[in-house]
C-alpha cells in the first residue's frame, strides 16, 4: 500500500511540473506575440508600403503603365530619375485604409521620415483620374491634368502648366506645400457643361515639335492635338480617322493655340508644311493658321478662328457643302477637286 501511494505521489508531481512548464510556455509566446504586434504597427505608421499587394516600385520607364493602371498599388515608388515619350495616366482604383488614393513618391527618406533624395518623371503629360492623389518629394516635368478632387503636391513640384478639368476640382486642390513653374488654370466647364478639349492623356496628344506630328496625327493619337508653339514639317500631313472625342462621336482637332482660365485665347500658332489632307469627320483647325495646302475628305470640316494660309481642296461637293467656313479664313482658292 505504501509504495502504491509514492507512485501516486510521483505521477501527481510529475503532472503538476508539466502544467507549470505548458504555463510558462504559454506565457512567452504571448510575449513574443505582443512584440512582433507592436512591430508591425510602428512599421506601419512610418512607412507609407507595407505590403506589395498596396505599392508599386518603378525601376525604368518600363514599369510604369502596369503601376499606373487600377492595378498598381496606391503608392508608386520610384528608384531613381525616369523619362517616358508615353502621355501618363494615373488611375482610380486602388485603396488605401479603404480610401481611394494615389501617390507619386518621387523620393526616398530616412527613419525619420526625412527626404534625402528626389527624382524626376518626365512626360509629356500625366493625366490624374483618382481622388485624393498627390506628386510628393520630387518633380514631374512635363503638364498635369487633373480630372478628380483632392489633388495635392507635398514637398511636389510640375516643371510644366497644371490644368484642371473642372473649378471644382481646382477648388478642392491643395497646392500650398508644392510649385508649379508653368501655368495654373482650368480648362473645363462646372458638372454638366461642356467638357474641357483635354481631359485625359488617352484623348489628346501634345505637340512640341516636327518629330511628335506623326503619331499625334495617326489614328493612334489623341481627338485633340494640341500645339506647344510653331511647328515645320517638309512631308506632307495627314490627319487620320477613326478617333472618338470625349462624347464618343469621330472626331479630330488641331488646337493651335493655349487659353486662360475663362477659356480666352492667349496664344496663336503655326503649322507649317507642304499638304495636310483631312480623313476624319468633323475635323476642325482651330484658333491657329496651318500654312500650306488642305485638302479635305470628310464631311463637317470646321474652321473656327483659324487660318488657312494657301489653298483649301474638297476631294467632292458634299464634302464642300457640309463644311463651315463662316469663322475662319482661307487665303488661296477654296475649291472642288475629286
Amino acid at each position: 500500500m505504501m509504495k502504491w501511494n509514492k507512485l501516486l505521489l510521483i505521477t501527481a508531481s510529475m503532472g503538476l511540473l508539466a502544467a507549470c512548464a505548458d504555463e510558462g510556455a504559454d506565457e512567452e509566446v504571448t510575449d513574443d506575440t505582443e512584440e512582433v504586434a507592436e512591430d508591425t504597427e510602428e512599421t506601419s505608421e512610418e512607412s507609407d508600403a507595407t505590403t506589395g499587394a498596396t505599392q508599386s516600385v518603378i525601376g525604368s520607364a518600363d514599369d510604369l503603365e502596369e503601376a499606373m493602371s487600377a492595378n498598381g498599388g496606391w503608392i508608386v515608388i520610384f528608384e531613381g530619375d525616369v523619362e517616358t515619350d508615353q502621355e501618363l495616366v494615373l488611375e482610380e482604383g486602388p485603396t488605401n485604409d479603404g480610401e481611394v488614393v494615389r501617390k507619386l513618391a518621387l523620393y526616398t527618406q530616412d527613419d525619420d521620415r526625412n527626404i534625402l533624395e528626389q527624382f524626376t518623371l518626365t512626360a509629356p503629360s500625366v493625366t490624374i483620374e483618382s481622388e485624393n492623389s498627390r506628386i510628393q518629394g520630387g518633380t514631374v516635368a512635363g503638364d498635369v491634368y487633373v480630372n478628380a478632387n483632392n489633388f495635392s503636391m507635398p514637398d511636389g513640384t510640375v516643371d510644366g502648366d497644371l490644368i484642371f478639368g473642372s473649378e471644382e476640382y481646382q477648388e478642392s486642390a491643395d497646392l500650398e506645400e508644392g510649385e508649379v513653374t508653368g501655368e495654373v488654370r482650368v480648362e473645363g466647364g462646372e458638372e454638366g457643361e461642356e467638357s474641357a478639349d483635354a481631359t485625359t492623356g488617352a484623348t489628346q496628344s501634345v505637340v512640341a515639335g516636327s518629330d511628335d506630328l506623326q503619331e499625334a496625327l495617326s489614328a493612334n493619337g489623341g481627338w485633340i492635338v494640341i500645339f506647344e508653339g510653331d511647328v515645320e514639317s517638309d512631308e506632307e500631313l495627314v490627319l487620320e480617322g477613326g478617333v472618338e472625342d470625349n462624347d464618343g462621336e469621330i472626331a479630330r482637332k488641331l488646337a493651335l493655340y493655349t487659353q486662360d482660365a475663362d477659356r480666352n485665347v492667349t496664344e496663336q500658332y503655326t503649322l507649317t508644311a507642304p499638304m495636310l489632307t483631312i480623313q476624319s469627320e468633323n475635323a476642325r483647325i482651330q484658333n491657329g493658321t496651318f500654312a500650306g495646302d488642305v485638302r479635305v475628305e470628310a464631311n463637317n470640316f470646321q474652321l473656327p478662328g483659324g487660318t488657312i494660309d494657301g489653298d483649301l481642296i474638297f476631294a467632292s461637293e458634299e464634302y464642300q457643302e457640309s463644311a463651315q467656313l463662316d469663322e475662319g479664313e482661307v487665303t488661296g482658292e477654296t475649291r472642288v477637286e475629286e
